[in-house]
C-alpha cells in the first residue's frame, strides 16, 4: 500500500499499529455513527487509506480548542468530546482507527461551523442574496497535519472582524451574569413613570440597573426617579434601541425583564450569524444593520460614517445581501413595483381620483413613474447595487423619521433603506470622483435633472442583522428581533435540522422598485 510520506512522521510501525479508520466505523455507538458526515470523512481519508494521521500534539491542540467551543457560543456536543476521552484510555489497532477517525471528524466539523456557520442561512431564510465564500476543510487540514500546525490553523478559523471578537466578550459577561441567577422582574406599571415622579417600581428598577453594571448597588428605597436612577434607566434604553426618555413604560420593563440566560442565547445566535456571513463581509463596507435601524460607512474596520435608517416592516423584512455599491443616482425617478401599486395606489385613486397628480406619478407604458423632485419617494440621492431582490440605499423626504430614536418608529418601509445622512454619504463615496464635490451634488439635486454618477471604486455593501452587538466603548448593545431571524435559527441549531424557510416572511414582499 503506498502512503503519503507526511502521514507517516511517527514511523511506519505507528501506522501499521493503528487499524483502518474508515473500517472502524461500524464499531461506533449506533448513535456517533448516525452523526458522522461520511462523505467528508472518506475524501479526507482517500490520500491515506488504512493510515492513522493524528499526532499526540495535533489531538491534543484540537481537543483543547473543542473544549472551548462554548467561548465561541457553539455546543461542543457534536465534537464527540467525551467518547474520543474515552478511547484516549483504551488501547489496541481499532480502537486507535476509531479514535483517529472521530478526531478527523471532529476537525472538519469545527472548520465548517467555523468558517460557514452550523445550519445554512440560506434554509433558515428565504430573503438571503448573500455568497457564502467556499472553504475546502479536507485540503486545509490535510495540509496542516502535514506541518503539524493543527493549532495554529485552528486559531485561523474563528470570524476575524472585531465585531465578532467583542462578542465574544460580551458572552462571557453575560454567562458570569447568568451564572449569579435571574434578576428580579418588574410587573409593568398600570401608568408609566415619569421621570421626577414616585413609583414603588423604583427600587426595584434601581437593583435591576445594578445587577447589569447600569448602576453602583445601592440600599436606598427612594421611589423618586431621578438623579443616578434616571441617567442610568436612561442609557440602558440607548442601548436597547428604546427611546432616552427616561421614562420606565411597558417596552423598557419588557427590555428590563430579558434576564441574563436570554441574553446568552442572543449572543450566541449573532456569533453564529457572523461565522455565517463573515466570509463575505470585508473590513470596508457600507454596512446596515436592519434589527437596529441603522447604517454606518466602515474603513479599514473603523467606523467613518454612522446613521440612523428607516428599515422594512415585520411584512415587507428588508432581506440580507452582499453586494457592490457601483453608482450614485441624483434625483432619481421611482419606478413603483407592481404591488405598491396594488395595495395602496389603487386604493388611494378611489379616495382621490387626483393622487397621480398630487404626487408627480404619471403611466409610462405599464410602468407607474414618479418623478424626480422634493415628493419623490426615494429623496434626492439613491444608491444602487445589484441584488436578487431590487433593494437599496435611498434619501427621503419624510425627514423627520430620523428624530425618532425607538426602532419601532424606524421599520416602515417596503423593505429598502432610507439613509438619516445620504448627501454625507455620497460626498464621501465620489471623493476620488474629482468632477463632484459636494457643491456640485447639491447644484444636481437642485436642478432636478436625473444623473447617475459611477463610483470610481465599487465599494462593498453588507445588510445584516445584528439583534446583539458592541458599542465602540464595549458596551452591549440589544435589538428586538423584529423580524424573528432569531428565533427561527434557534429553531434550526437547536432542532440540528434546517428550518424551513417557508416560515418566513414572503420576501418577494420586500420588492421596491428601480
Amino acid at each position: 500500500m503506498l502512503v503519503p510520506a507526511f502521514f507517516l512522521q511517527a514511523g511506519e510501525a505507528k501506522a501499521q499499529a493503528c487499524a483502518d479508520p474508515l473500517a472502524s466505523v461500524s464499531a461506533l455507538r449506533p448513535d456517533i455513527r448516525a452523526d458522522l458526515d461520511l462523505d467528508i470523512i472518506q475524501r479526507f481519508y482517500a490520500s491515506a487509506p488504512g493510515v492513522c494521521v493524528w499526532q499526540p500534539e495535533d489531538a491534543a491542540a484540537l481537543i483543547a480548542t473543542l473544549g472551548a467551543a462554548p467561548e465561541q457560543g457553539l455546543d461542543p456536543s457534536p465534537f464527540h468530546l467525551g467518547e474520543i476521552e474515552r478511547l484516549s484510555h483504551s488501547s489496541g489497532g481499532a480502537v486507535a482507527g476509531m479514535r483517529d477517525l472521530l478526531l478527523t471528524d471532529a476537525a472538519l466539523r469545527y472548520a465548517r461551523d467555523m468558517t460557514r456557520g452550523r445550519v445554512d442561512p440560506a434554509r433558515v431564510d428565504d430573503d438571503v442574496d448573500f455568497e457564502i465564500y467556499p472553504v475546502d476543510p479536507v485540503f486545509d487540514l490535510r495540509s496542516v497535519l502535514r506541518r503539524g500546525d493543527v493549532a495554529g490553523w485552528l486559531k485561523s478559523l474563528p470570524p476575524r472582524q472585531p465585531e465578532y471578537a467583542a462578542l465574544k466578550v460580551l458572552l462571557a459577561r453575560y454567562r458570569d451574569l447568568s451564572a449569579h441567577g435571574d434578576w428580579a422582574k418588574l410587573d409593568a406599571p398600570a401608568k408609566a413613570v415619569k421621570p421626577g415622579k414616585a413609583s414603588p417600581l423604583v427600587p426595584l428598577l434601581r437593583a435591576r440597573l445594578a445587577a447589569e453594571g447600569y448602576l453602583a448597588g445601592t440600599q436606598t428605597q427612594d421611589e423618586l426617579l431621578t438623579g443616578e436612577t434616571l441617567d442610568a434607566l436612561k442609557r440602558f434604553q440607548a442601548d436597547h434601541g428604546l427611546a432616552e426618555d427616561g421614562t420606565l413604560g411597558k417596552k423598557t420593563v419588557e427590555a428590563l425583564n430579558v434576564g441574563p440566560a436570554e441574553r446568552v442565547r442572543q449572543i450566541a445566535l449573532n456569533l453564529e450569524r457572523w461565522r455565517q456571513f463573515s466570509r463575505g463581509i470585508p473590513s470596508t463596507r457600507i454596512e446596515v444593520n436592519t434589527a437596529a435601524a441603522s447604517a454606518a460607512l466602515i474603513i479599514g474596520d473603523k467606523r467613518v460614517l454612522a446613521m440612523r435608517a428607516v428599515v422594512g416592516k415585520k411584512a415587507t423584512p428588508t432581506p440580507l445581501v452582499r453586494s457592490d455599491l457601483h453608482a450614485v443616482v441624483i434625483d432619481p425617478p421611482w419606478i413603483v413595483p407592481a404591488s405598491i401599486i396594488r395595495k395602496e395606489i389603487i386604493p388611494a385613486l378611489k379616495r382621490k381620483p387626483d393622487y397621480l397628480e398630487k404626487n408627480n406619478m404619471h403611466w409610462q407604458g405599464n410602468q407607474l413613474v414618479q418623478a424626480p423632485g422634493e415628493k419623490n419617494s426615494l429623496g434626492r440621492i439613491k444608491f444602487e447595487f445589484p441584488s436578487n431582490f431590487d433593494v437599496y440605499l435611498h434619501d427621503t423626504p419624510a425627514r423627520s423619521l430620523f428624530t425618532h430614536e425607538a426602532l419601532d418608529d424606524r421599520t416602515r418601509s417596503h423593505g429598502c433603506i432610507r439613509l438619516e445622512k445620504p448627501l454625507d454619504l455620497a460626498e464621501i463615496l465620489l471623493k476620488d470622483n474629482g468632477d463632484w464635490p459636494r457643491e456640485r451634488i447639491e447644484q444636481a439635486m437642485a436642478e432636478g435633472t436625473t444623473v447617475r454618477v459611477p463610483v470610481a471604486d465599487e465599494i462593498p455593501v453588507v445588510i445584516a442583522y445584528w439583534t446583539a452587538f458592541a458599542a465602540e466603548d464595549g458596551r452591549a448593545q440589544f435589538r428586538d428581533d423584529i423580524y424573528g431571524r432569531d428565533a427561527r435559527l434557534f429553531d434550526a441549531l437547536t432542532r440540528r435540522q434546517l428550518a424551513n424557510p417557508s416560515s418566513a416572511p414572503n420576501a418577494a414582499t420586500s420588492f421596491c422598485g428601480s
